[in-house]
């Protein structure tokens, strides 16, 4: 695959920057986004290892699915680390970050290389090209921090730890199968005639969205479910502290002081 400083500077870099943004914020670290020396040290410890990680695996990497597997390795050692994350986070916001760039890259790179560059080398040969055709994948990744900016949603340190398991194995297993898909797609997209190219786009493209739309649908269905746990707990508390406070009230009005102490020792035991 194709690396030069004009890729790593130009195209690696911003992608890098994004990225360790989104996988920050979804693994519930936004206090190291904030601005001062320790962070901005560390942030930038992250980008140089992440690129140094993409100089050397990208040009040895003899097809997408390896290139894809040793990038969530060496990002996730790299957050490990730098951030001192658990593996599970740490591999919880590689793969996050990489199933947008996948989904980005299915939904229309695949198309440009078949049907503008007409094939995989001359599109690697108009590399200066790549910046332009990235521009894309850098707005989704921009919607995506700003969602997860305002919005919190906190997956990685907020839920139940299966839930971890399950969306750590789907965020894997879409990326890997969509990785699968396209590398299928552009080994034989030169080999089929013309009705079948633009069959293979169309189904590969629909899977892919639909995919990606089941998994979000997942992922807020989820969410919903605990808040609104959340809020039947914490209501629930709010009545059984009202009834406490209101006993003990009570207690204390009729000089009952000996019985609302053992009340209040109960309910801190």
């Amino acid at each position: 695959m194709v690396m030069n400083l004009y890729i790593l500077l130009l195209v690696s870099l911003p992608e890098a920057f994004l990225n360790l943004i989104i996988a920050l914020l979804i693994t519930g670290r936004k206090e190291n986004l904030k601005i001062n020396t320790q962070n901005i040290l560390k942030f930038t410890a992250a980008i140089v290892l992440m690129l140094t990680s993409s100089w050397v695996i990208r040009p040895i990497s003899p097809n997408i699915l390896t290139s894809i597997s040793l990038h969530t390795v060496a990002y996730s050692l790299i957050y490990m680390i730098v951030y001192r994350l658990k593996p599970i986070y740490a591999l919880f916001g590689s793969s996050f970050f990489l199933l947008i760039i996948t989904t980005t890259d299915m939904l229309y790179i695949s198309y440009v290389i078949t049907y503008i560059f007409k094939g995989m080398v001359n599109f690697q040969n108009a590399y200066h090209w790549y910046v332009l055709l990235s521009s894309p994948q850098r707005i989704v990744q921009v919607i995506v921090i700003a969602f997860l900016w305002k919005h919190e949603i906190l997956l990685a340190t907020r839920i139940n730890y299966r839930f971890h398991k399950l969306f750590l194995a789907s965020f894997l297993l879409l990326t890997f199968g969509e990785q699968l898909l396209y590398f299928v797609y552009l080994d034989l997209c030169d080999k089929l005639t013309l009705i079948y190219q633009i069959m293979f786009s169309v189904s590969m493209f629909v899977i892919v969205l639909v995919l990606n739309i089941l998994l979000f649908k997942l992922i807020y269905m989820v969410i919903g479910n605990l808040l609104q746990k959340s809020y039947k707990m914490y209501t629930d508390l709010e009545d059984d502290v009202g009834f406490a406070l209101d006993k003990i009230r009570a207690l204390l009005v009729n000089n009952q002081v000996d019985e609302a102490v053992k009340l209040i020792d109960y309910i801190t035991e």
